[in-house]
């Protein structure tokens, strides 16, 4: 990292990052500082005083209570603790104004209780005051563990003993020792009295063996719970622990970097739970013994409400503590909440409010703190009753000791976040490259980043899509904001989680940075118009596969095939277009299929990002009936912003703040946010006095191609699934690269097809018969039609090599200028040689060989120097001839014809179902008498082949050349 300092005087001074002299930090330290958000540069006076430093010291901590985390040195002079008239002043409505004294002597802490006898506080053990418990501690703290959510509270002991039959073993002992008494009293024999003892024995026995196996099983559970009680303290933190991390050494005391829960976990203090038993039926005799203090932990999961009621003191301090908790979540992962009204962050994941209400926002958590006792429980709802001290929702606990924290504590937390500092361009509102790049899953969220800050914002595609509209006129920072949102995408998750086709209609301007990275499938353009629509038919192609995969797995939509076919990689398909009215204005049926795909592709892991200037003639109603997320940067009139958010709003916006938009997700009010930049690591900090009139601020946009290589570079080692849209073409094909297929079926390749509702490239073939096994062959007669210099050649040579080849009777129509070789054909016949008369010889000998169900191969090179030759002795003409000889001998004439326009008009054509359009060099006029074609680039040998299975459109063909 390269520091500039271009603050005058800054010989004279000295910096400090967190108290530490700058000189002393090594690079790699600074660097992580500064990559986290936490890295606060401070300049002092050379000569000013150095740094407060932590001493090893011995502190007196508050480790539960409602004002935890409270921390004061200790000293031989006596400190006064209390409520409110003492020095350490403790916010708990238990303890008296001036509770109790402490102070160090020379065998350790002596607390003198206000009305009481001195006591020695022993190393280790906890005093408890009111409701709060006191520790002591002694260095800095530890840095905070990332909280997590346990698992549920239960244990696995294994199946406990049965117990035995009481009835039985009486039964079983008292019989034979009353046959024995009596026998004894008959007989006078006293040791049948002895004999009958025994099976009183056996009963004792029995039953110490079961005690005892019941004794070591409630050991069993006394030592499950403990771990599970351990398990459920090491994932979280408490107050005591919080503060006691800032005084921690290191770069990241607050565990703000790292993999996040995905949503907020709250510690809530400690209470009595009963833990539930696996693999045991009957476990009533169990109960007294599962019961155990555990600290209370609580996911505030979307959807869902949690309710706290009680007395006001004890509910501020639960409060502040919650805002604590929460805030740093917000700092973490760059989330956002709500308190009271007042927003923080980015998109809000919580809402804390004072009043009881159902949840009408799927989307964040509803936190509600009230003195009002009268809550109704349902399956989203849980209740926290301080009065009654217990909790009921998924869980119940009772005897709860709430954690609590004064707003002293909230403030200073606050500030060590740095969510109470005003928005700066260091680490407020540029986005950076997360520890976590690409480890994200997309099963059920698909969440990017556009800002950060007070004015950042969030969006996750999946409940606030699936799909996305961005309008804006020009310099309104449209293309950099689209270009943040894909950025946001894959930088989360990996190749295998998020796919990318990027329709480019400004010229490749927009997304050619992001073809690089192999998240990106397909990168097209309008330099060929279609190309993009080869891309719409691919991803049409694509959503009907995934309906039958979903069909084939019995699922009903993305996520629950995620969940049940884990080992198929099917990432989510995110299609952007950035200027649709283009892509319209060259293919007006795109509207209709990208309505077709907004609209089916919801439930498939399909998401459209579309952007535009004006919706107006470019988002018909259809497509905007399924567009979830609506973004609206400046625009040119107050009419357009009325257009899509439904207020002014936009056309408000500053021309000197690009990249600043409303969000309007669904129905909800547009939300103010601005695009923020990627900062990375090795760009220059520019230090710079406060008091400056001019400002030097960084670039207002990302450096992407350094962003694009740090992505590169993070993915070079992740896998890549197979790709939705497979790439264009090849310029120029080689037949000696194409499939062959066994020499019993006499057919060649001669062309590479690209069929992309199948997302496949195969060989075209010609040949003798049909392949039953699913290759395309053409079997019967062929016409290639296309001018000088479009390929027609090239693919001539090729046909007549395969012809002059096989084991049929051929014959060669020659049209060319130039005389071909006569002796590579069984007959050959040029234009300037063919006259009437040698014409009617011509189709004489061919009827006669038809006659003999002789199989004929014919060339017709160049129709158009055949089209009007007449043939003596018949009214009809030469190509009227060739007509009826294909009518009458369909299964043994196959006729290959080469020509230009007069082939395309004339009535040969009629009877040649497939045929190839080579478009290059035709001109417009000769191009109207060609079916409705395919667009294809304007290149030599590249065709459209039209078949009797493919009448309309056709397919798109790299004719071979070699």
């Amino acid at each position: 990292m390269q520091l500039q300092v271009v603050i005058p005087g800054a010989s004279k001074l000295k910096f400090f990052v967190q108290g530490v002299p700058l000189e002393e930090i090594p690079a790699t330290d600074l660097l992580d500082l500064w990559s986290h958000g936490v890295g606060r540069l401070v300049a002092k006076p050379i000569n000013a005083a150095s740094p407060y430093k932590p001493e090893s010291r011995l502190l007196l901590v508050t480790a539960e209570g409602p004002d935890s985390g409270r921390m004061f040195p200790l000293t031989r002079v006596n400190l006064t603790v209390g409520r409110s008239s003492a020095q350490a002043q403790i916010r708990d409505p238990w303890l008296s104004a001036h509770d109790f004294d402490i102070r160090l002597s020379s065998n350790g802490p002596i607390i003198t209780p206000a009305q009481g006898k001195p006591i020695y506080w022993k190393a280790g053990e906890t005093f408890v005051a009111g409701t709060t418990s006191f520790k002591l501690h002694r260095g800095a703290g530890e840095p905070l563990r990332i909280p997590k959510q346990p698992k549920t509270f239960e244990i696995s002991c294994g199946q406990p003993p049965s117990p035995p039959n009481v009835l039985l073993q009486v039964i079983g002992a008292a019989a034979p020792l009353m046959i024995g008494i009596v026998l004894m009293v008959v007989t006078g024999m006293w040791y049948f009295l002895l004999f009958s003892g025994i099976s009183v024995i056996i009963a004792v026995v029995l039953i110490a063996q079961y005690r005892r196996s019941r004794r070591r099983f409630v050991e069993k559970i006394r030592a499950a719970i403990e771990a599970a009680v351990s398990d459920f303290h090491g994932s979280i933190f408490t107050p005591e622990q919080m503060m006691l991390a800032l005084t921690a050494d290191g770069p990241d005391p607050l565990a703000l970097a790292g993999s996040q829960p995905q949503y907020p976990v709250l510690h809530l203090g400690t209470g009595v739970r009963k833990a539930a038993m696996q693999q045991v039926v009957e476990t009533l005799r169990w109960q007294p013994h599962l019961s155990a203090r555990v600290d209370l932990v609580v996911q505030l999961k979307p959807g869902h409400r949690t309710v706290v009621t009680g007395d006001p003191d004890i509910l501020h301090a639960l409060k502040n503590w919650t805002i604590v908790q929460l805030l740093r979540h917000v700092r973490a992962t760059r989330s956002g909440l709500v308190i009271d009204g007042v927003h923080v962050g980015g998109s809000p994941v919580v809402e804390i409010s004072q009043y009881p209400k159902k949840p009408d926002d799927s989307h964040v958590h509803h936190l509600i703190f009230t003195r009002d006792t009268e809550v109704v429980i349902d399956s989203l709802t849980t209740h926290i009753d301080l009065a009654d001290r217990r909790i009921e929702g998924p869980w119940v606990a009772s005897d709860v000791v709430p954690a609590g924290m004064s707003r002293a504590s909230l403030d200073l937390i606050t500030y060590e976040l740095g969510l109470d500092q005003p928005n700066d361009q260091l680490s407020s509102d540029y986005l950076e490259v997360s520890p976590q790049c690409m480890r994200g899953q997309a099963i059920t969220e698909l969440v990017t980043s556009l800002g950060t800050g007070s004015l950042g914002l969030n969006i996750d595609l999946v409940p606030d899509g699936p799909h996305v509209l961005i309008t804006g006129t020009t310099g309104s920072g449209k293309s950099e904001l689209l270009l943040t949102l894909l950025a946001g995408l894959i930088e989360r998750y990996p190749p295998c989680e998020v796919s990318m086709i990027l329709l480019d209609f400004k010229g490749g301007s927009s997304f050619n940075v992001l073809a690089p990275l192999p998240h990106t499938v397909s990168v097209e353009t309008n330099h060929v118009a279609a190309t993009s629509f080869r891309s719409l038919k691919a991803i049409a192609a694509e959503l009907f596969r995934r309906e039958s995969l979903f069909a084939d797995h019995q699922v009903a939509d993305y996520a629950a095939f995620r969940s049940k076919a884990p080992h198929i990689d099917l990432p989510r398909l995110v299609v952007a277009i950035d200027e649709l009215r283009v892509l319209i204005e060259q293919n007006p049926e795109a509207s209709t299929i990208l309505a077709h795909l907004a609209s089916t592709g919801r439930s498939l892991g399909f998401h459209l990002v579309i952007a535009t200037q004006r919706t107006q003639g470019a988002v018909s109603a259809d497509i905007r009936a399924n567009i979830g997320s609506l973004i609206c940067l400046r625009t040119a009139t107050e009419h357009d912003s009325w257009e899509v958010l439904g207020t002014a709003e936009a056309f408000s916006i500053s021309p000197t703040t690009p990249g600043r938009a409303y969000h309007k997700a669904g129905s909800s009010t547009p939300r103010l946010f601005q695009t923020s930049r990627y900062l990375l690591n090795d760009e220059p900090i520019v230090l710079q006095p406060c008091e400056a009139s001019k400002e030097t601020t960084l670039p207002v946009t990302t450096d992407w191609p350094a962003l694009i290589q740090r992505f590169r570079q993070q993915a070079a080692s992740l896998p890549v699934p197979d790709p939705v849209l497979l790439p264009a073409l090849p310029q120029q094909i080689d037949k000696s690269f194409l499939h062959l297929l066994p020499a019993s079926m006499g057919a060649s390749p001669i062309g590479l097809v690209d069929d992309p509702t199948r997302s496949a490239q195969y060989p075209v073939y010609l040949g003798h018969t049909s392949d039953p096994g699913g290759h395309l062959v053409l079997s019967g007669s062929v016409a290639w039609i296309g001018s000088a210099g479009s390929g027609i050649a090239e693919t001539l040579a090729v046909v007549a090599e395969y012809v002059a080849g096989s084991d049929v009777e051929t014959v060669f129509l020659d049209g060319r200028p130039v005389v071909g070789d006569p002796n590579r054909w069984d007959t050959y016949l040029h234009y300037s040689e063919a006259n009437a008369d040698i014409l009617q010889h011509f189709m004489a000998d061919i009827k006669a060989r038809l006659r003999s169900n002789t199989t004929v191969v014919m060339i017709i090179a160049d129709w158009g120097s055949w089209a009007n030759a007449l043939v003596t002795g018949s009214f009809q003409g030469f190509d009227e001839q060739l007509i009826h000889l294909l009518r009458q001998y369909s299964m043994s004439l196959k006729i290959y014809v080469f020509g230009g326009r007069e082939l395309a008009g004339g009535r040969l054509l009629g009877m040649i179902p497939d045929r190839f359009y080579l478009p290059k060099n035709s001109s417009t006029e000769h191009q109207m008498i060609w079916p409705k074609l395919v667009e294809i680039p304007s290149l030599i040998s590249r065709a459209v082949l039209v078949t009797a299975e493919k009448p309309s459109g056709g397919w798109e063909v790299q004719l071979a050349d070699g």
